[in-house]
């Protein structure tokens, strides 16, 4: 997770940075988003851990790797060092903040936006985008048209795909732990359905708009065309699968990562090699 999101910052640099990059700048501001990161998904992981042993997850919590004391300082030691690190890349600490609060808003009660799909989809979107603007900010250069088309094609599909196949093999443990997913409370040919439409209209939607409005990103949003074929694959041969073994329910969730990661380098390629 980590990892996809310092992927996502440093994309949204490579739109904003022209003629010399201010490293020390973005280096801090790279920092600081890895932070907040972490901060989010051991702080999910601290809320879930009951649901996360329920569904025998291998999350360092969930395991025992990392105790549930230290996971609560190391915790919050992250969020500290986020907003310190940010507060040295001028514009960047507002969109840290975002990030934090919206990581605290997924997990946290009263809200929980984890507990039920289209909450969880909105949170995930915001993720997302601030990783962008967050990027944009540290570059120096702030949003652009095709950053803000890029973002938000990333952030949909992260909405719209990402946080409906990650619940595929959660289900069961899900619906013991009260939460409202659609996985847990329709089943998972209803989430395949909904997986399968979102990953379609971003796969089709993503290069749409790309060549309306920002020509120059329809190189980075072709993986999501392609990733939307694999992902609905994935779903229909679920329907086949989804009795099996817990790994074999991720194999949508597999092919979203994978077509993100994709989407996320052909675009800082394209980025760094127009320079």
């Amino acid at each position: 997770m980590q990892i996809a999101f310092l992927l996502r910052f440093v994309t949204g640099t490579a739109f904003a940075t022209q003629g010399d990059p201010r490293l020390p700048r973005i280096l801090a501001g790279a920092a600081a988003w890895l932070c907040a990161s972490v901060f989010a998904y051991l702080f999910n992981g601290v809320m879930d851990v009951d649901e996360d042993r329920r569904n025998h997850s291998e999350r360092p919590i969930a395991r025992g790797a990392l105790p549930l004391r230290r996971a609560v300082a190391v915790t919050l030691t992250a969020a500290l060092l986020a907003l310190l690190l940010s507060a040295l890349c001028g514009g960047l600490i507002g969109w840290v903040v975002a990030f934090l609060a919206l990581g605290w808003v997924y997990s946290a009660p009263p809200l929980a936006a984890k507990q039920a799909s289209l909450p969880c989809a909105v949170v995930v979107f915001g993720l997302g985008w601030t990783s962008y603007a967050g990027g944009a900010a540290a570059g120096g250069n702030g949003l652009t048209v095709p950053a803000v088309v890029f973002a938000t094609a990333m952030a949909a599909w992260m909405a719209l795909v990402g946080a409906v196949v990650k619940d595929f093999s959660d289900a069961e443990g899900d619906a013991g732990a009260g939460r409202r997913t659609l996985a847990a409370t329709r089943g998972l040919h209803a989430a395949r359905r909904l997986a399968i439409a979102g990953a379609l209209a971003v796969g089709v939607g993503a290069p749409a708009a790309a060549g309306a409005w920002a020509p120059a990103v329809l190189p980075g949003t072709l993986p999501l065309a392609l990733g939307a074929g694999w992902v609905t694959v994935r779903c229909l041969r679920g329907r086949h699968t989804e009795h099996r073994d817990r790994h074999a329910r991720r194999d949508a969730y597999r092919a979203f990562m994978i077509t993100q990661y994709t989407a996320n380098l052909v675009m800082l390629v394209t980025l760094v090699g127009s320079r």
